[in-house]
């Protein structure tokens, strides 16, 4: 802590680059790890399911998404939103079943693509809501560990309206002043 204390203000990003974050080529590979993850899942999820379900988009989300991950092992959530869905009652009753089709991908994709980083997919849970996986590099003994939701997507469907909501409104409150 000493160091920080006397760090000057237009030195505080290299601080925070040299002793807070990751590597710089730890955070490259796993932003490769993770694109790669993501394009697959979005993909091959639910490609030959027996009732109309897809990915609409997988959003990564805690300090990995926004690039603030610390050294060490931290976490972070990739939100698989899946749209065809009614309901969050609906996304609840097949919440098992998308674990396990995410699960299969996961690992279909360890098999077929190459990273750069370790890649393994943690052991089930008794009562799973979410998948959980790691990235970590042996080499620079750090890691970032993922748990994969399935999420009804709620917006799916009414992007465009609320959009066109907040437009309208926004309009009107500016043209008040």
């Amino acid at each position: 802590m000493k160091k920080l204390r006397k760090t000057r203000a237009n030195q505080l990003d290299k601080f925070i680059e040299d002793r807070l974050l990751p590597d710089k080529d730890f955070r490259a590979q796993v932003n490769e790890a993770i694109h790669i993850i993501c394009s697959f899942l979005k993909e091959r999820c639910f490609r030959g399911a027996s009732h109309p379900v897809r990915v609409s988009q997988v959003v990564k989300g805690g300090s990995s998404g926004k690039g603030t991950t610390p050294k060490g092992l931290s976490d972070a959530d990739l939100v698989v939103f899946v749209a065809s869905l009614t309901s969050f009652q609906e996304q609840l009753q097949h919440r098992r079943g998308f674990i396990k089709e995410i699960r299969r991908q996961l690992d279909a994709c360890q098999r077929e693509e190459t990273f750069e980083v370790e890649f393994e997919v943690q052991k089930r849970r008794k009562k799973p809501c979410a998948l959980s996986f790691v990235l970590r590099s042996p080499r620079l003994l750090q890691g970032v560990k993922f748990d994969v939701l399935p999420a009804f997507d709620a917006l799916c469907e009414h992007s465009q309206p609320l959009f066109f909501f907040f437009y309208v409104s926004e309009q009107k409150s500016s043209s008040v002043q």
